[in-house]
């Protein structure tokens, strides 16, 4: 009998190797991970103390019910910041399946605009914890519908016209399903709509409801360091660069910068003060997104290393 040739083990190798490669982040172990907590929770706090600092100023809350092209607008503000953030992450997020794009892209959402954070503060200020579960499932399905939109446009998103053509594709038709969606639900809602109670509570909030919103808050801190995970070390320039993109990517992914520019004019008497009711939201997520930007280049990546000069 003669030997079987040797099996060519190489492409197998090299497949394994770029497959291990092609990972969501390089996970490298984080340098000072204690360090980082700490830094992210003062981000955190930091950001939510712009908040209230300036509703304790006179900054009034933003009410207003704009038309319908101008949440359109606002929905392609968003879509563009999510389809940046998967672009800038490269080949380990465009390449990967939809369902895990689509999956990391409802988890940066859902975290930066706040969707279980909206629950459990009307759980806390109303005490109607099970109508404010019931509230969540409409924004639950609505950031899921937007995420997988920008997970399948992402491999379209190839120059900056692209980019702005991809974003108000998706808001048109995020906006149309939305509103099937709340149609689809209204049954529902109204079934349990005696589960609803008033406000126990008014701003100057009493402590606990204070401390239930700062803990609350790392819910975008949390969105806010996956951002900034999955793209720090794409981003080019220097670092007041990266964080001033940061701040804007967590910024824009929240809404507010669509909403300042957008709804505005539809919030108040007057538009400067619309401004200053939505402006202050503005301040608090560049804030939020400055701020985790530095905790992370400080104590979360792995610098690389410094080489020799040649002599």
């Amino acid at each position: 009998m003669t030997a079987a040739p040797p099996v060519n083990c190489a492409p197998l190798d090299q497949e394994f190797e770029m497959s291990k490669q092609a990972t969501l982040f390089e996970f490298r172990a984080i340098r000072r991970p204690g360090l980082l907590l700490a830094g992210l929770l003062l981000a955190g706090g930091a950001a939510m103390s712009v908040h209230v600092g300036l509703l304790a100023a006179g900054a009034p809350f933003p009410l207003s019910k704009p038309p319908s092209w101008v949440q359109w607008l606002n929905e392609a503000f968003i879509a563009s910041g999510l389809l940046i953030v998967l672009k800038l992450a490269g080949p380990a997020m465009v390449d990967r399946r939809v369902a895990a794009r689509t999956a990391v892209a409802f988890l940066i959402l859902a975290a930066i605009q706040e969707t279980l954070r909206v629950g459990i503060m009307n759980g806390v200020v109303t005490g109607g914890w099970a109508y404010s579960a019931i509230g969540l499932i409409r924004p639950f399905i609505r950031a899921l519908i937007l995420s997988f939109l920008c997970a399948v446009a992402i491999r379209w998103v190839r120059s900056v016209i692209s980019l702005i053509m991809s974003a108000l594709v998706i808001a048109v038709i995020s906006t149309v399903a939305r509103k099937f969606v709340a149609y689809a639900l209204e049954p529902l809602v109204q079934h349990f709509a005696w589960l609803a109670r008033p406000d126990l509570y008014a701003f100057p909030y009493p402590i606990h409801v204070t401390v239930a919103a700062y803990l609350t808050f790392a819910e975008a801190v949390a969105g806010a360091t996956l951002v900034t995970m999955l793209i720090w070390d794409a981003l080019p320039g220097s670092k007041p660069v990266r964080l001033l993109v940061i701040a804007s990517l967590v910024a824009l992914i929240k809404g507010v910068v669509g909403s300042t520019l957008l709804y505005s004019a539809f919030t108040g008497e007057t538009l400067l003060l619309g401004v200053a009711s939505w402006g202050q939201f503005v301040l608090e997520f560049l804030t939020l997104g400055a701020l985790t930007g530095l905790a992370w280049d400080a104590f979360g990546r792995q610098h690389a290393p410094k080489t020799a000069g040649v002599q």
